[in-house]
């Protein structure tokens, strides 16, 4: 078999694989709005340090960042995903095992390697298995949408479930979630590793990926359009972490049960999945202000489901208003995941897009740490609601100065960017080189 048709085949067999792939292992089922069930009943952890978890989980994602890079490099896309998935399946197992903080603290440190690896080899894979054309963007976003919407609608039905199982054993969601990790590490051993790399004896030490890395970020950290769509992730992923547990916690407060919790979190699934799948005509219709309207649209939910949480437990119209900003939550993470990375990857390619990837992380994670330290400050001094209403009017302003900032940097045509921007676009080579070849 020549090379032509062993990369045909390849990206065959992994644009196949890979919305599947991403429908069981993009995030973890059963697991996610029974984890600060679990913690804070069957464990015995407070509120306040179930919060302040994310927030080592994000230190740790910034200290391994680059480490991580370097391991998928040296090991490749499919190796490093692999590997990931393995350390998921460990970081469920510790979890289960855990007594105290410093139990939970060592947890996230596993899921944060796992995490870093898989966020920067996952969406490279899609976008290395994706042939070159003026559609590939298109192609790429529609594969990713499949798989999260995929992942959303399991989603629902395990939040479901694990609230209904939570209700006869704790542990019983954890044990389900770690069956599906399982099936993820199966699963992702079918990729075909679409960048082969030959190794030499004297770049053992990854000195090549090292140098490789470098060069990356000195480009991204030059790129307007980049460090302007770094920040916007950095801020939007810090809030949607935020609420992860400030939603949970805030309907806990209002007495409410975990079977009750967990099918208000899977409607939520629900209506991430819609969002996922009209991104596009979300995007089309608003352009360059996609990311503007998202973040404000969650921000001032998130005031507003605090406001209405002050006295929900004694009106139900303010509970239902309560409830609706949890689903204009999940929404809003449903629209945000499924257009970033394709709005990062545009100009890139396999030289640049593990690095972009990578920075994305490295800086949401600072971002993160610092937003998540303030959030469990507030939580362990004040109920959730007053939490959010406080939350809810700061990153309102700062996604105010954040429009300001993107205008003018994200959004524009091809040809309105600079040529250190569309250094690495993949599209505008292939268009050189059919120029090429209709003249000779």
């Amino acid at each position: 078999m020549n090379s032509v048709q062993e990369k045909q085949k390849m990206r065959k067999k992994n644009m196949k694989l890979f919305p599947i792939y991403k429908a069981f292992a993009w995030d973890f089922l059963f697991f996610y709005t029974i984890d600060f069930l679990f913690l804070t009943q069957i464990k015995g952890i407070e509120a306040s340090s179930v919060v302040l978890k994310s927030t080592f989980y994000s230190f740790f994602i910034v200290v391994m960042q680059i480490p991580s890079n370097i391991i998928v490099e040296f090991l490749g896309r499919k190796n490093s995903i692999i590997l990931g998935n393995i350390l998921n399946c460990l970081y469920m197992v510790i979890l289960m095992l855990t007594k105290n903080l410093g139990d939970l603290v060592f947890a996230e440190l596993i899921s944060a390697i796992a995490s870093t690896i898989k966020n920067v080899a996952e969406p490279s894979l899609l976008n290395e298995s994706v042939p070159p054309s003026k559609y590939k963007n298109v192609i790429f976003s529609k594969i990713s949408a499949k798989g999260a919407m995929g992942y959303y609608i399991f989603n629902a039905m395990s939040k479901v479930i694990a609230g209904c199982l939570f209700a006869i054993n704790g542990y019983l969601p954890i044990i389900c979630s770690l069956g599906v990790l399982i099936i993820t590490v199966i699963i992702s051993m079918h990729f075909i590793e679409p960048v082969q790399k030959k190794r030499h004896s004297n770049d053992i030490l990854g000195k090549k990926e090292i140098k490789e890395i470098k060069e990356g970020f000195t480009y991204i950290l030059s790129s307007e359009r980049l460090k302007a769509l770094i920040l916007s992730a950095s801020l939007i992923v810090s809030l949607l972490v935020i609420l992860t547990n400030y939603h949970v916690s805030l309907l806990q407060e209002l007495k409410l049960s975990s079977v009750v919790i967990g099918a208000i979190a899977a409607i939520g699934s629900i209506i991430s999945a819609f969002a996922s799948k009209v991104q596009e005509l979300y995007n089309s219709r608003l352009k360059n202000k996609t990311l503007t309207v998202t973040a404000l649209l969650l921000s001032i939910s998130t005031m507003v489901g605090g406001i209405c949480g002050l006295k929900a437990n004694q009106y139900v119209v303010l509970l239902i208003i309560v409830i609706m900003t949890n689903l204009i939550y999940n929404f809003c993470y449903g629209m945000y995941y499924t257009i970033i990375d394709k709005y990062l990857k545009s100009f890139a390619n396999k030289q640049i897009d593990t690095k972009i990837f990578a920075a994305k992380n490295f800086f949401s994670c600072i971002v993160r740490v610092i937003s998540g330290l303030f959030a469990s400050f507030l939580l362990g001094r004040m109920n959730t609601a007053y939490s959010m209403i406080i939350i809810g009017v700061i990153f309102t302003i700062l996604y105010i100065l954040m429009e300001k900032y993107m205008k003018n940097r994200v959004g524009l045509k091809p040809e309105q960017y600079s040529k250190n921007e569309v250094k690495y676009d993949e599209q505008k080579s292939l268009l050189n080189k059919e120029k090429i070849n209709d003249i000779t």
